[in-house]
């Protein structure tokens, strides 16, 4: 039995064996229809195919995701990883034919359609996947990657981010163009910009907030960034506090009553950010940020709401205290200092927060 694929013809058996030659047409039309050379399959011993590696690995990520050892989000980039790589080498391919040299030309393939932060990550999730195979004994010898398998030198990376630069400007925000955005934006958008230069907060701490991490009486915000664990308290301006507080007036009854204490719901009547349990999100607050830029004519590529991150860094690290800028944010430190510090005192708080107030305000 036999079939043209792309202008060829390929034999898949015998006439008088249809079930074994429709098996094997199924086992080698993914790898055909890609331009891939197909296997033959080894009948004497037992061959792990890529599409063997791939599934029990998102299995086994799977269960770490359900018991809330890592976000949905990253599960999810390890489903796109694995698609990737069954794409361009074939599901069927068995793992011991790969060799280095593949992994060069998947690493080529890569590098033409991204910048080399994507690239790098991509890279490392690709090797996390091989290197687990081989250490739950599901392949026998690790993957040899060959030398140019690897993430970008630092080096590219500051280029291409000087090159962007050259071109865009920087990613950050001025005062007067934070003033703009500020003046133009109303209910919880105006809230979230206001988080997001008071202590760098992202789209996800918006949709995660809830009124019990408000101190509005005081102005603290004390919790442990969900990415990382790490503690996180910051000083809250009186006008982020309020703006918070309007929102929440503002609120219309969530659909689900489980999101009753969020401070933010958009008119639909969800979070402004949330991510699914197959991992994809909804950024309602990112989406509403974009608009607004470009209404106001200050957008630029690669410039989104995280740009409000990056704005604080750069003007909260010239109060020079980087300590409380770092614990403002979540950022984990990794220093000896940081196993020995027991907490940090209120007052360095404050100032970062006011320096960069009065930045903006002023």
């Amino acid at each position: 039995m036999g079939q043209k694929i792309r202008g060829k013809p390929h034999y898949f058996g015998k006439w008088d064996d249809p079930d074994a030659a429709i098996k094997r047409f199924k086992e080698q039309v993914d790898d055909l229809h890609a331009g891939h050379k197909p296997y033959r399959p080894d009948t004497k011993t037992s061959v792990i195919i890529l599409a063997d590696v791939v599934n029990v690995f998102l299995n086994a990520k799977a269960g770490q995701r359900d018991a809330g050892e890592i976000t949905a989000g990253h599960w999810q980039d390890y489903y796109e990883t694995s698609a990737h790589i069954i794409k361009f080498f074939g599901r069927a391919t068995p793992v011991r034919h790969l060799k280095p040299s593949d992994f060069t030309q998947l690493r080529a393939s890569f590098a033409e359609r991204w910048g080399p932060t994507k690239l790098g990550n991509e890279i490392q999730r690709i090797r996390t996947i091989f290197r687990w195979a081989y250490e739950t004994d599901l392949i026998t010898t690790p993957m040899k990657f060959g030398p140019d398998f690897k993430r970008p030198a630092k080096a590219i990376s500051r280029r291409a981010q000087l090159e962007r630069q050259a071109i865009h400007g920087t990613l950050d925000f001025n005062a007067a163009e934070l003033t703009s955005l500020l003046a133009e934006a109303s209910g919880w958008l105006k809230a979230c910009i206001l988080l997001g230069i008071n202590a760098g907060f992202g789209a996800a701490d918006c949709g995660r907030l809830r009124k019990q991490n408000v101190d509005f009486v005081n102005g603290w915000y004390d919790l442990p960034r969900r990415k990382t664990a790490v503690p996180r308290r910051f000083y809250m301006w009186p006008e982020t506090r309020e703006a918070i507080a309007a929102a929440i007036n503002a609120r219309p009854t969530p659909t689900n009553p489980a999101n009753k204490d969020l401070c933010f719901l958009t008119s639909h009547r969800r979070p402004v950010w949330w991510e699914s349990t197959k991992g994809t999100k909804t950024d309602s607050v990112g989406k509403a940020f974009s608009k607004l830029c470009v209404k106001l004519d200050i957008k630029k590529p690669g410039r989104s709401y995280y740009a409000l991150r990056r704005t604080y860094e750069t003007i909260a690290g010239n109060s020079m205290d980087q300590i409380a800028v770092n614990f403002a944010m979540g950022h984990a430190d990794t220093s000896m200092a940081a196993v020995y510090r027991q907490g940090i005192d209120e007052s360095r708080l404050v100032n970062v927060a006011m320096h960069v107030h009065k930045w903006l305000f002023s």
